[in-house]
Order: structure tokens, then sequence, then C-alpha cells
């Protein structure tokens, strides 16, 4: 359950929810709670270095599937312009957030366009287990 503004002329609140399927991958529900007039759309790329360069498009308001690995979720501006990343490790059997959050209230405190990623899962798990200690 995610809860957010409503608008930007009042404190009103709204909500989005998802329920998520018992499936081996991980999933990742895909959310647009940004209230204002900025564009933005975002992408799910291979982390900085890894050996694929992968990238696909993210819509809003979906979920999608991942095999597990390290990701990052950056977001650009109508303008091409880079917003935020940030980063996905996707795990088997987890489920996660990415959230566009914001508002550019009228009247009242404005928070800024930023990108959120839920829960931040650990990345060690990827480390190569070849240097691990072997138990007997």
């Amino acid at each position: 359950l995610v809860i957010y503004r409503h608008d930007t002329m009042s404190t009103a609140v709204a909500f989005q929810s998802h329920v998520f399927a018992n499936l081996i991958n991980a999933q990742v529900a895909v959310l647009d709670t940004y209230k204002g007039h900025a564009k933005a759309a975002l992408h799910v790329q291979d982390e900085t270095g890894a050996q694929a360069s992968r990238s696909e498009q993210l819509r809003f308001d979906s979920v999608v599937a991942l095999n597990p690995g390290l990701f990052e979720v950056a977001m650009q501006g109508a303008d091409g312009e880079m917003k935020a990343r940030q980063r996905l490790v996707a795990l088997n059997r987890e489920s996660y957030v990415v959230i566009r959050c914001g508002v550019e209230a009228e009247e009242g405190e404005r928070y800024q366009e930023e990108l959120m990623v839920y829960p931040q899962s650990d990345p060690k798990v990827f480390v190569d287990r070849s240097s691990a200690p072997r138990v007997a």
C-alpha cells in the first residue's frame, strides 16, 4: 500500500496497492505518485560495469518480472536529462516497488521529484562464491 498526495492543490491523500503473485523471479511494481507538471520515463538496465549491457523501459502502473542480478533504475526527464538513478538488487522470490514521487504543491511545502526503490536487497549475494570458505 502506497499513500501519496492526491493533487497539487490540497493535502488530501490517495493510495495505490498491489498484491504480488507467488513467482520464482523477482517482481517489480512500478508506480508514479508524482504530482506536478514534469514528465519522466524510467529504464531498468544492467549495472555499470556489467558484462552485458541491456536496457528496458519500465512503464508506470505495471509489474515486471526480473531475473536475479544487479540493476540500475534510471529516471529521465522529457528533455532527456538524467534526473535520478537507484540501484536495484533483484533476488528470486522477492517483491520490489519502484516509485517516482514528489509534489509541485501550489500551496504548502513542495517536494522535489525523486526515485525510490524498496526494499534494498544485499548485493553481496552476487559476490564470487568460489573464494568463500568450504564447509566439509
